[in-house]
């Protein structure tokens, strides 16, 4: 078993659209969080006898003395079939104690049915298991009819109706962007990111990117920020300001990234998270039953994973 880094986004995109990857596994989104944050992007790919096994984008970072580093793979690794997943994690894992002698590895698969190897326990949540997620593949008519909301259907006709007009986002477009985004997030009370982080977002994860607004006689009523590869689009951030819900601009906006998403040859459409609130509620319109991921893993790669972990606990007590 052999294990090589890749160097270049054209390569590593390359691995990630050949292969399966998620669109939290490109090359964009290690970029992202390498400008932004102490995380550094490495990205594995590992071979048997120059035939792919699987691949991962890990992120690393850097902990005080004596710890030395965590690692974290989004919805990663990378496998062509689903049941290799257990083996891919723990070469993946293995290949963050030897190299980066990390004191643990996180991954948090988008998958269900597969049960990883032991060794690896619960870990905390960061991107959320339960979601909502449309099939891509039937036509477009097949893909209404499946909404569980009759609502769903008519109010996307009703935003054609009312004027709503939605396109593909510019740079130009972010101040606006951003200003709906503060004041969605004041209103339904949700943490956002500083202006910096989307901007950089904007520019870093052009690999994957569909960003998309919705305008009615030029004025921003909401948007809806995608990545997205051929496994799947997958729902990042998104705002809607009150003439945006009278109108109902937010299915038509949805709508339209679907079918989108499909046009880019995503086999599926990830709502991205479902929680107890009316954003979740909103999601449930488009689907018949909420996917269950198979969850957050850690895997301790040191006998300092526990105290690591301890650590980690008390600063949480400390500082909530």
């Amino acid at each position: 078993m052999e294990y090589r880094l890749i160097d270049t986004q054209e390569a590593w995109d390359q691995v990630v659209r050949t292969h399966n990857g998620h669109p939290m596994q490109s090359w964009g989104w290690g970029s992202l969080k390498e400008q932004t944050g102490s995380w550094t992007a490495h990205h594995v790919v590992c071979e048997d006898a120059g035939t792919f096994v699987c691949a991962a984008l890990v992120l690393v970072r850097k902990l005080p003395w004596p710890f030395k580093s965590i690692c974290y793979s989004p919805r990663g690794p990378i496998v062509e079939d689903v049941a290799d997943l257990p083996r891919a994690a723990d070469l993946i894992a293995q290949w963050c104690r030897e190299h980066v002698h990390a004191v643990s590895l996180k991954i948090d698969p988008g998958v269900s049915g597969v049960t990883l190897n032991d060794g690896w326990k619960q870990g905390s949540t960061i991107l959320i298991a339960n979601t909502a997620v449309i099939d891509t593949v039937p036509d477009e008519d097949a893909i209404l009819k499946s909404f569980h909301s009759k609502k769903a259907r008519q109010y996307i006709r009703k935003a054609g109706r009312m004027g709503v007009e939605v396109r593909r986002a510019t740079r130009e477009d972010l101040p606006a962007i951003l200003d709906l985004y503060h004041k969605t997030a004041e209103e339904d009370n949700f943490f956002i990111h500083d202006d910096h982080y989307y901007q950089v977002a904007f520019d870093a994860m052009d690999d994957v990117n569909q960003v998309f607004v919705a305008e009615c006689e030029g004025r921003l009523l909401a948007f809806l920020w995608n990545v997205t590869t051929p496994a799947a689009a997958f729902e990042l951030w998104g705002g809607v300001n009150e003439e945006g819900k009278t109108k109902r601009a937010n299915y038509l906006l949805k709508w339209t990234a679907i079918l989108e998403a499909k046009q880019s040859g995503a086999v599926l459409y990830d709502l991205n998270g479902l929680l107890n609130d009316g954003i979740s509620k909103f999601k449930m319109l488009f689907i018949e039953e909420p996917t269950q991921w198979i969850g957050t893993f850690d895997k301790p790669l040191s006998p300092l994973f526990s105290v690591w972990e301890g650590s980690l606990r008390l600063y949480r007590r400390l500082f909530k």
